[in-house]
């Protein structure tokens, strides 16, 4: 299928390169057109209905997001862009979409171009943007929601539903408190670098768990979870695990 695309980029190179490498490298995108601020690519999005917004994340010392905020129906796919890596590339990893970081690498397009065909076979995005835009509202950061994607859906998934995260060479298994397994094709590393602010701590490199959930330390290299869980503790982190509980406990 053909992906109807706009971009809005404030920045004149951006805007050359990155249509010279769609042009080259993503044949079944067309451009329909550019926009440089906030204002005009409100403008272009609604004369253009596009499937697929390349959206940069700073326009001329206004944010980007504010394209989104004032669009209702968010029944497209939006590709971010931007050459710094803020506190915004978080939320948009909470959101699952996608984030290119300038200067743009030609895999990660061509990738994140096939993901944008392929959701938009499958599902829209609305309710990813509208977890991203409701996770920017956050002043500490601390963000309560995670998309999930699966086969044929997005999954929104409380913080507090995560009991553990089990990983198989380039898969995650996260498991539920509803006796859950959804399965990403992310590494457990991935989701290190997201929950480790919101409680979860990393046990052992094929386990990360829910500090919140965890009942006591049992033998000399198990944890028990509340629901009777065990999960294996690696020698190097036995005493960071231990440190952990304790702080827990005062």
């Amino acid at each position: 299928m053909t992906l109807r695309a706009i971009i809005i980029e404030d920045e004149y190179h951006s805007q050359v390169q990155l249509k010279s490498l769609i042009t080259k490298y993503c044949t079944d995108v067309t451009i329909l057109g550019v926009a440089e601020t906030v204002n005009l690519g409100q403008e272009l999005f609604y004369e253009k209905r596009p499937d697929t917004i390349f959206l940069d994340i700073e326009l001329g010392g206004e944010s980007g997001f504010k394209i989104l905020e004032s669009i209702k129906d968010h029944s497209f796919s939006v590709i971010f862009t931007s050459a710094h890596e803020k506190y915004s590339l978080r939320a948009i990893k909470f959101a699952a979409l996608d984030f290119l970081l300038k200067p743009i690498q030609i895999n990660e397009l061509v990738l994140a171009v096939e993901k944008a065909k392929n959701n938009h076979i499958k599902f829209n995005q609305s309710k990813q943007l509208d977890l991203l835009l409701e996770n920017l509202k956050s002043e500490t950061y601390s963000y309560q929601t995670i998309a999930i994607p699966q086969s044929r859906e997005i999954r929104l998934l409380k913080i507090s539903q995560i009991l553990y995260l089990e990983s198989s060479n380039n898969y995650t298994t996260i498991h539920t408190t509803e006796s859950e397994k959804l399965i990403v094709s992310k590494g457990i590393y991935y989701f290190d670098e997201l929950l480790s602010s919101l409680g979860f701590i990393r046990v052992h490199q094929t386990y990360l768990v829910n500090k919140y959930f965890i009942k006591g330390i049992v033998s000399t290299n198990e944890l028990e979870l509340l629901n009777n869980t065990r999960i294996p503790i690696s020698k190097q982190k036995l005493s960071y695990v231990k440190e952990v509980l304790i702080k827990q406990c005062l």
